[in-house]
């Protein structure tokens, strides 16, 4: 099973947010292969990316939605086989009323766009992700757990919905 964190990250805090993610899913699935990619970075491995059974997308909240980085890069990805893949997000922002529930459901639009599966990253009995994880700026470190919850929470998910790659599917 592989798991893609694609993520855009200006002053740290979303890629400080996708490593305790990736911390989260290896502590509780050491099986599981992951990789952090950085869209400012030139970082995406397309060909993980493409191989992989879920993406977990993230970003900062820039006016109550994700950054343009994030938004041009699902426009320009059209090429990219996203579909029937599992889905998640995350976002890093100033404040909690600061538009984090629209950013997060604009990613999602955007996956459901892709054919992706959108979970939220709840698991069995934890109702804690509506609708993603979340991250303030300021206490970035205080949310450590809870971003490494919802790694594990979607990649429980993964496996217990049983999705993963077809090896004969054309991508």
């Amino acid at each position: 099973m592989k798991i893609s964190v694609v993520y855009v990250s200006r002053s740290g805090n979303t890629e400080t947010a996708a490593e305790f993610i990736v911390d989260g899913i290896l502590a509780k699935y050491p099986f599981i292969q992951v990789k952090q990619m950085d869209i400012q970075e030139k970082e995406v491995d397309l060909e993980f990316l493409e191989a992989s059974d879920a993406v977990i997308f993230g970003s900062p909240v820039y006016f109550t939605s994700m950054s343009w980085e994030l938004k041009r890069w699902f426009d320009n990805s059209f090429r990219i086989n996203l579909r029937d893949k599992l889905g998640a997000a995350f976002v890093t922002a100033q404040s909690p009323a600061g538009g984090t529930d629209t950013a997060l459901m604009e990613i999602h639009r955007h996956m459901l766009v892709k054919g992706m599966l959108v979970c939220s990253g709840m698991s069995g009995t934890g109702h804690r992700f509506q609708t993603g994880a979340v991250g303030i700026a300021k206490c970035l470190d205080e949310s450590e757990k809870e971003f490494e919850d919802f790694g594990a929470a979607v990649a429980e998910k993964l496996i217990r919905t049983g999705i993963q790659k077809n090896p004969d599917r054309t991508v």
